[in-house]
């Protein structure tokens, strides 16, 4: 596997204190990778030095191909913290105006725009924009240069439920249809697992686990719930009886049951379709995605 970003034993110290101790985490090409923690777990102090913003104290990290080189950083947009728009400005003269300040000389500004969802604000200055679409004008400048890598700090915070949608599907389109690497950091667990394609959890400055979303799902999945017409039931059970022989099947009602192993659904109800059961629902029973983090975050105890 390619990685856009490795970092090898990452530490900053600040006087007395160790915020970031000893991180080594592996970003893969065209991923969304999801850095997941508590305030001050040293997420932002990671992508702090990443970007170039803070040295780090000790170890060293692989951007892009290369080692601790800072022109690798022309390839690379960033948000940390707020957006730094100028509010007197529209949308488009932002752009234009940080595109002169980056020395960025070739750029379809109203492209950009579209990309973020901006395209229709016109003469509207950015201070009458709301809190989305500061924050989508905010990623519009990190795109400008084309960036392979972007990193985006807690992108979807303070944010209604329509803004953090309208962010979700525009990232999903920068990764899916511009193979945009994306490291994105978030307390909104339930977005940040629509979103990513691989984790890093950390707490106190220490990376806790690595680990990639169908590693998480799997983790997760308490297996596989069937809905079928209730005519249909018995003959459902038998049949996954004779094709699934050591899979624990469970009759919760006159029309469902519950496989207690995760199995391929699209293969099951091409399984019963085939044998003439009327299916009107299957779907993973999944365990609750933020206890699972939660239990990492106390070192694996329940709580």
């Amino acid at each position: 596997m390619e990685y856009i970003l490795q970092t090898d034993n990452l530490s900053k110290v600040y006087g007395a204190k160790t915020v970031l101790n000893r991180v080594s985490i592996h970003v893969p090409q065209k991923s969304i990778y999801g850095l997941v923690g508590k305030n001050g777990a040293g997420k932002t102090t990671l992508m702090r030095i990443i970007c170039g913003l803070t040295q780090q104290s000790q170890g060293s990290y692989t951007l892009l191909g290369k080692t601790n080189d800072d022109t690798v950083r022309s390839n690379m947009g960033m948000l940390i913290e707020k957006p730094g728009i100028h509010e007197h400005m529209t949308a488009l003269e932002n752009l234009r105006y940080f595109s002169l300040l980056f020395g960025i000389h070739q750029q379809d500004h109203q492209k950009i725009l579209e990309m973020v969802g901006l395209q229709n604000v016109g003469k509207k200055k950015a201070g009458q924009f709301s809190l989305g679409m500061k924050q989508r004008l905010g990623i519009a400048i990190s795109l400008l240069g084309n960036p392979d890598f972007l990193i985006l700090d807690e992108p979807i915070n303070g944010l209604d439920p329509e803004g953090v949608y309208e962010i979700r599907k525009m990232l999903e389109t920068l990764n899916r249809e511009h193979g945009t690497t994306i490291m994105i950091a978030s307390h909104i667990l339930s977005e940040l697992h629509k979103l990513a394609t691989d984790y890093a959890i950390i707490d106190g400055g220490h990376l806790i686990d690595e680990f990639s979303k169908d590693t998480l799902e799997n983790a997760c999945s308490s297996g596989i719930q069937v809905t079928v017409e209730p005519a249909y039931l018995q003959n459902a059970k038998t049949l996954i009886a004779s094709r699934y022989p050591n899979v624990r099947c469970e009759v919760l009602s006159d029309h469902s049951l519950r496989l207690h192993e995760k199995i391929n659904p699209a293969d099951l109800n091409q399984f019963l379709v085939e044998n003439k059961v009327r299916v009107s629902g299957l779907r993973a029973n999944d365990e609750d995605i933020e206890r699972f983090f939660v239990e990492k975050l106390s070192g694996g105890k329940a709580v």
